[in-house]
């Protein structure tokens, strides 16, 4: 056993699958960070092979470590956000090493592993390499709005709405007199479940916060709500909201039911390719 060797490919590994973990997390890698965190793991594969009955190598030890580990390297925004990551660090590990093992079995006996006995190593870096790179946009792409994109179905009095909600981590809207989440629908989803007035509102051309004296007459006063947002390019917006009297959340296993939500009526359309119209915050999933 080359202690120098076992130390070269484990620092390279290491130093690899936290790239990838960053890169998957949306994170902005510190090369100098990894470097550290992969020499620090490369270490402890070495004394491994020392100390290998000592604690600090018992399947405890090796996950205290690589949470450490994990935790100098990367760095999220938020402290809550760690669940993500070390998620995505132990699946990246996992496939790494099937993809491994994978290589070794297919190759053993071959020339390949004769000409170069350690192929399983430049498999391993190129499948965490591969993660890295493709992996995030495929999960943005084709993974995450499989999971988060559900049936919303929405009751106004004795008028039905129904459509698809995409669960928003970004929305923060609150309503200003329960502090509760606000769910945001596109106008033309649920056009059919306001009264008249409502609509010639919301298809004028004032803004919303000349909407004001206009709510106070409204046949639906008592449901609406102004809402304000900040968004890029406008600091101070107002979003109408309109309280309905069930929002159901259709998650597959189970319903998740909400009464008096606020819906932020948004007027033109949440997502090109209508995959959805409306957007769900976290805490309503949740339940």
């Amino acid at each position: 056993m080359y202690l120098d060797l076992t130390f070269l490919n484990n620092f390279i590994m290491d130093f690899v699958i936290l790239w990838a973990t960053s890169r998957l997390s949306g994170l902005r890698p510190n090369h100098a960070r990894l470097a550290v965190a992969a020499a620090l793991g490369a270490a402890y594969a070495v004394g491994y092979v020392w100390l290998r009955g000592n604690p600090l190598f018992s399947l405890t030890g090796k996950i205290v470590f690589s949470l450490f580990m994990v935790m100098l390297a990367i760095r999220p925004g938020r402290w809550q956000d760690y669940g993500k990551v070390l998620l995505y660090f132990y699946l990246i590990n996992f496939t790494v090493a099937g993809a491994t093992i994978a290589a070794s079995s297919l190759l053993a006996g071959t020339v390949i592993e004769s000409l170069f006995p350690a192929v399983w190593i430049l498999v391993a870096v190129f499948a965490a390499l591969a993660i890295g790179l493709f992996a995030g946009r495929y999960v943005k792409d084709h993974l995450l709005p499989g999971l988060l994109k559900f049936q919303v179905d929405l009751r106004f009095g004795k008028q039905h709405c129904c459509g698809h909600g995409f669960v928003d981590t970004g929305n923060a809207l609150k309503d200003p007199l329960t502090r509760r989440p606000v769910i945001v629908a596109e106008y033309a989803l649920i056009k059919s479940c306001l009264p008249q007035d409502l609509q010639h509102m919301m298809e004028g051309t004032q803004s919303e916060e000349a909407m004001l004296e206009q709510i106070m007459n409204s046949s639906w006063a008592n449901r609406l709500r102004l809402i304000p947002f900040s968004s890029i390019g406008r600091k101070n917006g107002m979003l109408l909201g309109v309280r309905a009297d069930e929002v159901v959340l259709n998650i597959g296993s189970k319903d998740i039911l909400h009464r008096n939500a606020v819906v932020g009526i948004y007027r033109e359309q949440l997502n090109p390719q209508g995959n959805y119209q409306l957007l769900i915050p976290a805490d309503m999933v949740e339940g």
